[in-house]
């Protein structure tokens, strides 16, 4: 299928990626997209869970917990989730720790965790939970956990620095299954290397973007904690939360200077191999065109991408079309975006492109507004 593609006299706005939201504008584009993952659609057949499984058998917890009141959801109604995996998780049961590597669940140690870091090092986590996410919405609500709509769970990732909090969205991840099951999973904030990609970065750039702009992150040492809350809609409709489900704290050390562009560890990658300041410029004149972020202003684009993605016709092999990423990076005032479009360029024959727009739906994203200057 073919994507949609913004022409000199087309579309009129810009939409979030896989979604119709149309008549929506200014809103947050993570909270829109974050709305239609959320809203149940028609049940399709449960899809294999992901790949990181406990290493063995559920462990009895440390110290016997209280008896729990009925409710629809205890008396019968929970999915059989992944209980306790291990030691380390028995003692970090409804914990955020943080880690300066990446780590699987049965490699993490508690010598692994950590409580110092500095901005732009490596810095990971993983979310220790009693119980899976369907399942504390359901218990939270007192509703059966079948009536959780599994498959549009998200979380909110609240960080408290300076006396100020911020609730920031982590990028919807993860299939039905791993919802029901899942008591434990693991994320990153700073991946230098880019090697795995984990929830947290856009949830952790969020952060950065927003404390900054409002002052409370500051070159210097700063306390944050962190909590981890998922929500998730019923089957029915009607928007669903467990309040906190994790929660830890660490320290981090701002140091001076670390917000400029070209500083790939928070501030995102520079152009790519595709990209030229011609591509780059007609990207960003046609994002204006078509803008409806009225807090945003749309101030610069970057080609980030490698290489063009060549698109031939099947019988022929003659080329139709090449794309490549584009980010477009605006200014608010309360915090700085950064929407990763596609920008095409149509076949013009002797070898050469015509010069193209960009594309209708985006991924959205945060970044620290240091990093525009």
């Amino acid at each position: 299928m073919r994507k949609g593609w913004i022409a000199a006299a087309a579309l009129g706005c810009i939409a979030v990626t896989g979604s119709a939201v149309a008549g929506a504008a200014g809103q947050d584009p993570f909270k829109r997209l974050r709305d239609v993952v959320g809203k149940p659609t028609t049940p399709a057949p449960s899809s294999s869970p992901s790949p990181e499984r406990p290493t063995r058998r559920p462990l009895p917890a440390p110290t016997a917990a209280a008896a729990k009141p009925a409710t629809a959801a205890s008396a019968g109604g929970l999915f059989p989730d992944q209980g306790v995996h291990n030691p380390v998780h028995a003692a970090h049961q409804s914990q955020i720790v943080f880690t300066r590597r990446d780590l699987g669940i049965g490699a993490i140690t508690e010598a692994d965790i950590a409580s110092d870091f500095t901005l732009g090092e490596p810095m990971y986590f993983r979310v220790f939970t009693e119980r899976s996410a369907a399942n504390a919405l359901a218990l939270a609500n007192n509703m059966p956990a079948k009536d959780v709509y599994a498959d549009g769970v998200y979380y909110t990732a609240r960080f408290t620095v300076g006396g100020q909090s911020f609730d920031t969205g982590i990028f919807p991840w993860g299939n039905r299954k791993d919802h029901e099951t899942w008591t434990t999973w693991r994320g990153q904030f700073v991946n230098p290397g880019n090697a795995q990609l984990t929830p947290g970065t856009d949830a952790f750039l969020e952060l950065l973007s927003r404390a900054t702009a409002a002052g409370v992150l500051a070159p210097g040492k700063h306390a944050l904690t962190m909590e981890v809350i998922p929500f998730a809609n019923t089957e029915a409709g009607g928007k669903l939360t467990a309040g906190t489900v994790a929660k830890g704290s660490f320290n981090l050390t701002v140091p001076p200077g670390i917000f400029k562009a070209g500083n790939k560890a928070v501030c995102g990658p520079g152009r790519g191999g595709a990209g030229t300041a011609a591509t780059e410029a007609r990207a960003l004149s046609e994002a204006k065109r078509y803008w409806d972020w009225p807090d945003l202003t749309p101030v610069k684009a970057v080609a980030t991408g490698s290489q063009w993605k060549i698109t031939v016709n099947e019988l022929t092999s003659i080329p139709i079309e090449r794309e490549t990423d584009v980010t477009i990076y605006s200014r608010g005032a309360k915090f700085c975006a950064a929407h990763r479009h596609t920008v095409t360029e149509k076949y013009a024959g002797g070898g050469t492109y015509a010069p193209g727009g960009i594309s209708v739906n985006f991924t959205p994203g945060y970044i620290p507004c240091g990093c525009l200057d």
